[in-house]
């Protein structure tokens, strides 16, 4: 059995370094598929190895808070199993995915007439392949002898237009509890990525709509479901329809077949956008309990892989700070940012004098590009038509 390295993995666009945590295996443990090797840190959240195939730890190289750079050896296994560092690799590679590809993009797939009814892949490339609802006989597979591996997987999911992220938030996405008191080196990590992030925003021509969303149709009958959860639903389907699903490609605006929201969560080191595919699709209680559940993850910096994939829109609630309005900066390739603030009762004229209604102010940021503050405030418009009408969230 040969000596094959386990590296540092590439788990995000702008990541070129990772610190390692700890270790969760010994030399000369056996390894099942599967099993957790380890953990290490990106500059956003800590994330788990795991092991695709069968093999034996027989050499450990990092060392607790080592920084390597991606692609460096961190261990040696020994397998008798092919490919084991292209599928390692695989697993977190997801979050390097693109979006959604754009509608005038996507084709549809093919499978050969002759293609054998016995399909090749490892086991890693079955079960993701069973997540995003892949037909491995339309795969066309790159590892040895044609055995198809995660990553392949993922290549043909972009190409029919099929992302399988399904992130989760709610919301309380921002619990009130104190942020920003990470371990100096995790912020650090943390505020070079958004650094990164933010000059790239610096290139982009942004406007801001702003409007005050009235929820006062849905005060009485949401129970325990969050604002942000409402908020989520009614966006991303108002945001289906609009010309600023779309990104700026350099040349024209391309619309997005899906919408996949980020949505910020509040933690420890600094906020973290998982991302939801179709949130508008969720029954509101299914989706209000998944965002829940997501953002406990994201605050334990436990995220999934896969739900670090890009996003094609953001939502920002500050609402539970006690923030009333803000802005949200673009995020490339994303054209939209909503950010929304408190929800509180507010007094506004009427015909015979004032009533109180229950409000927020919800702030649109656009790419220029994509479209003007006209598209934004149609947008923010039909956001507000699905807020009035309890009947489309489901209650009656």
């Amino acid at each position: 059995m040969a000596e094959i390295p386990l590296v540092m993995p590439k788990m995000s666009m702008t990541m070129e370094e990772g610190t390692f945590l700890t270790w969760h295996k010994a030399e000369g443990d056996e390894i099942r598929a599967g099993d957790v090797v380890c953990e290490v840190a990106t500059d956003k959240v800590d994330m788990e190895v795991e092991s695709p195939v069968d093999g034996i730890l027989v050499r450990l190289v990092a060392q607790p808070d080592d920084v390597m750079a991606v692609g460096e050896p961190i261990a040696f296994l020994s397998s008798a199993a092919d490919d084991l560092l292209g599928d390692l690799l695989d697993g977190p590679a997801a979050v390097d995915a693109p979006p959604p590809a754009p509608a005038t993009l996507a084709a549809p797939s093919t499978v050969p007439s002759s293609l054998s009814t016995v399909v090749s892949a490892v086991p890693l490339a079955r079960g993701r392949a069973a997540v995003l609802g892949v037909d491995l006989m339309g795969v066309q597979g790159t590892g040895p002898g044609g055995t198809i591996r995660v990553v392949d997987v993922e290549a043909a999911t972009y190409e029919i237009v099929a992302p399988a992220a399904k992130a989760l938030h709610r919301t309380s996405a921002s619990n009130g509890a104190q942020a920003g008191t990470g371990t100096p080196a995790s912020r650090h990590r943390y505020r070079r990525a958004v650094a990164r992030q933010t000059s790239a925003s610096a290139a982009i021509p942004q406007a801001v709509v702003f409007r005050d969303l009235d929820v006062e149709a849905l005060a009485e009958r949401r129970g325990q479901c969050g604002w942000t959860s409402l908020i989520v639903r009614a966006y991303a389907d108002a945001l289906r329809d609009s010309p600023l699903n779309a990104r700026w490609t350099g040349e024209c605006s391309e619309v997005w077949s899906d919408v996949a929201l980020a949505v910020m969560v509040d933690t420890d080191h600094g906020p973290v956008a998982p991302v939801l595919l179709n949130p508008d699709r969720f029954p509101i209680e299914e989706l209000d309990e998944r965002l829940g559940h997501m953002a406990d993850r994201a605050r334990s910096g436990k995220v999934p892989v896969e739900h670090l994939t890009a996003a094609t829109t953001t939502v920002h609630d500050l609402g539970s700070l006690g923030v009333d309005a803000f802005q949200e900066l673009l995020n490339p390739p994303q054209a939209t940012a909503l950010s929304v603030g408190r929800v509180a009762p507010h007094v506004i004229p009427a015909d015979d004098g004032f009533v109180v209604r229950t409000r927020c102010r919800a702030a649109l940021t656009v790419d220029h590009r994509v479209g003007d503050c006209a598209d934004a405030a149609r947008l923010l418009n039909a956001v507000q038509r699905r807020l009035d009408d309890p009947n489309w969230f489901g209650w009656r």
